[in-house]
């Protein structure tokens, strides 16, 4: 996560004295023994082990940073994605005024038990003790904690993007009207870096599924917008399947029809085939035979391709789109051969001769075998063997 110096404040008008009280009330300063070996110990708690977290900067906690401007979540690499995300965050040792250290004090502590594997479950039981409050002072408190978490926009990121973090902040939503609201707004304001960052994907739906119908057309209209973007990244093309789940009412259907006119090249996309794919299977009469028909003139060509393949097959299994795509497979016999043979095709005619099979489509499957029948002999070497094992072996009524 780049660093900007303070530029990101996300604005809240609550104070942090609450949650800094209470930490001390629930005795949760203690001797922790996950920190890295040579590092500091806290001066102002000497039993407490401090995180080095240096891409935190006291700048963060500014009040007085200037407006909001949108960033973008950096995606975890592959080589980062075990230790890295699991690390704790790691507080500045640079002193400002006594009410900013005080805020980053409290801010340091509830990011490291938040981001320490060892301490998150120390989280759990502070959320747990915190529930046995009487109501208005647990309302304050979470209501503090919530404050302290979505001040500032890259905190926020640096948050989400950690592995325990991320799931820390999940724990969070539906506790409090007044901390979902807090955390709601900042996933909005966030949220095509979060739809594509491995963690911060996972925070939509508990947002989703913690505010009222007003509130969750707005990430529905979120979800919309950005849907073609999604689309075309590896994690986003994930987080919008997965979203789109929750998704109900009018945007549902403009999310279908944006992935229906755009589903012709979506297809050939590495990331949005998995988009077009996931599609097909939601059993969408309109929809399903909408994209076959957006397809129509391409099978044979997404055939060939390893991830189009798949497009094709969940055509195939489909009520509402398997007659397209056998008239098409039907009306040209040279590329149906070629495809029989094909490294990734021959996939494709196994499905669709099992297909004719299941649903009984004798007379149609008989012609689909006689277009191949002259080819046989070749086709015991190849991919084309694979075919033709599935004919000799699962195609009753074949015969040399």
């Amino acid at each position: 996560m780049s660093n900007d110096n303070g530029k990101n404040p996300m604005p809240n008008d609550r104070g942090n004295d609450l949650v800094f009280t209470a930490f001390e009330n629930l005795n949760l300063y203690g001797n922790y023994n996950c920190y890295n070996p040579g590092e500091a110990s806290n001066n102002n708690h000497p039993n407490v082990n401090v995180f080095n977290v240096g891409h935190i900067s006291v700048d963060r906690f500014n009040v007085n940073a200037p407006p909001f401007t949108p960033t973008r979540m950096i995606q975890p690499s592959a080589s980062s994605s075990g230790s890295n995300s699991a690390k704790p965050f790691f507080s500045s040792q640079s002193f400002v005024s006594p009410g900013v250290v005080k805020d980053r004090n409290s801010l340091s502590e509830l990011l490291n038990m938040m981001t320490c594997a060892e301490r998150f479950t120390e989280f759990q039981k502070f959320l747990q003790r915190l529930d046995t409050y009487p109501t208005a002072e647990r309302e304050s408190h979470l209501s503090a904690i919530g404050s302290l978490l979505t001040k500032n926009n890259c905190t926020f990121l640096d948050l989400a993007a950690n592995q325990y973090g991320s799931q820390a902040l999940r724990t969070l939503f539906r506790r409090s009207p007044v901390l979902d609201h807090l955390l709601f707004r900042a996933v909005c304001m966030n949220f095509f870096s979060l739809m594509t960052n491995r963690c911060g994907r996972g925070l939509i739906i508990p947002a989703i599924r913690a505010v009222d119908k007003t509130r969750k057309e707005d990430l529905y209209r979120l979800t919309y917008n950005y849907a073609l973007d999604l689309a075309r990244l590896e994690t986003g093309c994930l987080a919008l399947n997965d979203v789109f789940q929750e998704i109900r009412g009018k945007y549902r259907d403009l999310i279908f029809e944006c992935v229906v006119k755009n589903a012709d090249w979506l297809s050939f996309d590495p990331y949005g085939t998995d988009v077009v794919q996931n599609f097909l299977t939601l059993q969408n009469p309109g929809a399903t035979a909408a994209i076959a028909e957006r397809l129509r003139g391409s099978f044979f060509t997404l055939a060939e391709e390893r991830l189009g393949s798949y497009v094709v097959e969940k055509c195939l299994n489909s009520a509402f789109a398997r007659d397209k795509v056998l008239e098409e497979f039907r009306g040209n016999d040279r590329e149906w051969v070629r495809m029989a043979n094909d490294k990734f095709g021959n996939f494709v005619a196994q499905c669709a001769l099992k297909v004719m099979k299941e649903k009984q489509m004798t007379s149609m499957l008989q012609e689909f075998l006689e277009k191949l029948r002259p080819y046989f002999c070749k086709m015991k070497t190849g991919h084309g063997k694979n075919t033709l094992r599935v004919i000799q072996e699962e195609i009753e009524g074949w015969s040399d």
